[in-house]
């Protein structure tokens, strides 16, 4: 029958339950991973010498012609529950939209990038629970998350049905045994500040500016966004992703599948058994990626973020990692990869070659999916 596969964070204990590899490993939602993992850009600098209709002048903050420190904490203090409240107080004068902006961000950031920096793995439930990826666990999760279930329910009458009794490796059903809540989503943060009341049209602008995400790339190499492994130090750039197909590049999105979603996937998958319902043969079930700390972000991060500098040297593997992916689009999907990476004699080398104005429909059509992944349901607890 083949396996069934979960991606699970092992950190937040959370799980989206998938079918067959081959459902999921080509599914164009899999850009939805990239929304979990990248990391919007941090706002500039607010430039206050703009005229936007409100005071530049900190005197006519009244009571809170405070120190910036005292300002930058009274914000700081401000709940996830009263972030709109922030947002609005912020708006009030450009000394306070200055200061603002930088709590707003990290509220975002708590939607946007969900599973930044966490330990990500996509696990078959033919995994024997003692043969799990070296190291990935700490000390305190061991007696939990390693070894097998053992059936509680053994020594009952024999004709009971266990159907319902987890069994298997501990790993797998990780999030099993945690309330069942969605995590924050990207559409939650938007609703929040639906309702803007009196805001004139000019502060509606201004709150747009504070509360969106900025996903943006300017073209240059040491912006570009890269999918990494934080655990090994190893990156995938986007434009390498990109060359398989000849899409263009927006951010950490590409206008074509694959995306760095599905590279991250062809690198996290972790079993015993090498079924995986897909026509390639290399050792997939065996990713050398699975169950490390996992983001999306841009080059400069590398040496700007103190999280990601400390690791020392980072070696770039896009080469590597994107030959993979494309041995694996080869054997299933090789319509979607530009004509000279397809394999010579492929029916599909002869295929003509789709119009600009059919790849943008298709392109529209799957950034506007905003379902699950794959159809699947994020289960588990997220600490707020």
């Amino acid at each position: 029958m083949g396996q069934y596969w979960k991606l699970i964070n092992i950190d937040q204990r959370q799980s989206v339950s998938w079918g067959k590899l081959c459902q999921v490993i080509f599914a164009p939602t899999l850009i939805n991973l990239v929304w979990l993992l990248a990391m919007p850009r941090k706002p500039k600098p607010y430039d206050r010498s703009n005229e936007r209709g409100r005071s530049k002048d900190p005197r006519d903050l009244g009571a809170l012609n405070l120190p910036f420190d005292v300002l930058a904490a009274i914000f700081e203090a401000i709940g996830s529950e009263n972030i709109v409240d922030a947002a609005y107080l912020a708006l009030t004068n450009t000394f306070l939209r200055a200061i603002g902006q930088k709590r707003i961000y990290n509220e975002l950031a708590s939607y946007y990038a969900a599973w930044y920096l966490e330990r990500i793995i996509c696990v078959g439930d033919y995994l024997e629970g003692d043969d799990l990826p070296p190291d990935i666990l700490k000390e305190d999760e061991k007696e939990s998350l390693s070894g097998d279930i053992s059936d509680t329910n053994s020594d009952d009458d024999s004709t009971s049905n266990h159907s319902d009794v987890p069994h298997g490796a501990r790993l797998y059903h990780a999030a099993d045994a945690e309330t069942n809540r969605s995590s924050r989503t990207i559409g939650h943060w938007r609703k929040r500040f639906a309702a803007k009341g009196k805001l004139s049209k000019a502060e509606r602008r201004e709150l747009e500016d504070l509360i969106r995400a900025d996903f943006s790339w300017d073209g240059r190499q040491e912006t570009e966004w890269i999918l990494c492994n934080w655990t090994r130090a190893e990156y995938v750039r986007n434009g390498g992703v990109a060359r398989l197909t000849g899409s263009e590049i927006d951010g950490p999105m590409t206008s074509a599948d694959p995306s760095l979603g599905h590279v991250l996937l062809t690198q996290i998958c972790w079993s015993s058994d090498d079924s995986t319902s897909v026509n390639y043969r290399g050792p997939l079930h065996r990713g050398r990626w699975a169950g490390h700390y996992i983001a999306i972000t841009t080059m400069d991060q590398l040496t700007e973020n103190v999280r990601f500098a400390d690791k020392g040297n980072w070696v770039d593997v896009t080469e590597e990692v994107v030959a993979q992916v494309l041995e694996i689009w080869r054997a299933e999907h090789p319509e979607v990869l530009v004509p000279h990476l397809r394999l010579k004699g492929d029916v599909s080398d002869s295929t003509p070659v789709s119009t600009d104005e059919e790849d943008r429909v298709q392109s529209e059509e799957k950034a506007a999916d905003k379902g699950a992944l794959a159809g699947g349901e994020v289960s588990g607890d997220r600490e707020e």
